[in-house]
């Protein structure tokens, strides 16, 4: 019976072992398809991309942002565009000529792939953008960050907002529309980072100054979500809410956090229980202002940020020379603009 069963013992471990080694060659031949269709995916990408250059134009020129498809980086995007139209020079948003969903610093290197001559980025602070914005300049690709700035050495300018006018934005509207509450959250979206979370707190602090607010110094709980994933933001706001994870007032650092708190809010029958202020400028935030639920929203014209990065390029393309950090004004929408907003919408 030992013999039997020492048998039994051994053809057991055998099928394990071949069983674990079929799960193993598996793996390595679904790892090595995966590598070959991207590279594959990659590669008709960029083909297409590259089509751009062999129309008369001048100068071929890309643009990435964390969220193509959004009110805000459309705006821009057709605002830039239409700056270029009279200076021969082609603008691709890569949304619209590739059909997957690709890391910002792989549509980076897809640009490159391109020969592009220029790329009009919204920064971030990630190792894997930093890399690839590095390779760009090794290659005499010109890099203008928009939005959301790159270390300097990456880019040739920044077209954006000075942060410490946003922050004094919000605390005007803090100021004008606390009452007793005390502690803050900042939730900053997919787009930006903890540090720049943090230091939108700092700006925020420096700008309430002295100011006595009703129930003393404020304290504040900054969020971020990691995930790049398109219902990431989402998800992490549902989750706040479901485990009534909640402050009385609320500051959301990007247009998907502000839309999906405001949504939330409403789902969860919160409205009036919590201090909304928003950032950014779409449909949804408007009318959120409009019913009262959004207290305010800080937002950049996305229309100045795309032409002020076209002509931005188009003065260092020539003439070799562009300033370091070109400003667009921030602006705030409240109770008492919110007609005027509307009505602007409607008219275009």
């Amino acid at each position: 019976m030992g013999v039997l069963g020492g048998n039994k013992k051994f053809k057991s471990n055998s099928a394990l072992a071949i069983a674990a080694g079929c799960a193993v060659a598996f793996m390595f031949i679904a790892t090595i398809i995966s590598i070959v269709l991207y590279k594959q995916r990659m590669e008709e990408a960029v083909g297409l991309m590259a089509e751009a250059k062999y129309n008369q134009y001048d100068s071929y020129v890309v643009m990435i942002s964390s969220d193509d498809n959004s009110d805000f980086w459309q705006q821009v995007y057709s605002s830039a565009k239409e700056a270029f139209a009279d200076k021969n020079i082609y603008l691709d948003m890569i949304s619209n000529s590739v059909d997957e969903s690709f890391e910002k610093s792989d549509l980076i290197e897809m640009a490159i792939e391109a020969e592009c001559d220029a790329i009009l980025v919204e920064g971030d602070d990630s190792p894997e953008t930093e890399a690839a914005l590095s390779d760009a300049r090794k290659k005499g690709i010109d890099v203008f960050a928009i939005g959301n700035d790159v270390v300097s050495e990456y880019r040739v300018s920044y077209i954006g907002t000075n942060s410490y006018s946003i922050a004094s934005l919000y605390a005007n509207s803090l100021v004008n529309s606390m009452s007793r509450q005390k502690k803050v959250m900042v939730l900053g979206g997919t787009s930006g980072s903890e540090a720049s979370a943090y230091g939108f707190v700092n700006n925020l602090q420096t700008s309430l100054g002295d100011v006595e607010l009703p129930n003393g110094p404020l304290t504040f709980d900054v969020r971020t979500v990691d995930s790049t994933n398109p219902y990431a933001t989402e998800e992490y706001v549902q989750k706040l809410f479901k485990e009534n994870d909640l402050a009385p007032v609320v500051i959301c650092l990007d247009e998907d956090s502000t839309a999906s708190f405001y949504q939330a809010m409403i789902d969860y029958n919160k409205v009036g229980s919590i201090l909304l202020f928003g950032s950014n400028k779409s449909s949804t935030i408007l009318t959120g202002i409009k019913q009262g639920v959004i207290a305010s929203t800080v937002f950049v014209d996305a229309a100045s940020i795309g032409e002020a990065a076209a002509n931005a390029y188009i003065e260092y393309r020539d003439t070799g020379y562009v300033s370091d950090y070109i400003s667009v004004d921030a602006k705030i929408i409240d109770g008492e603009n919110i007609g005027d907003e509307l009505q602007e919408v409607e008219n275009e």
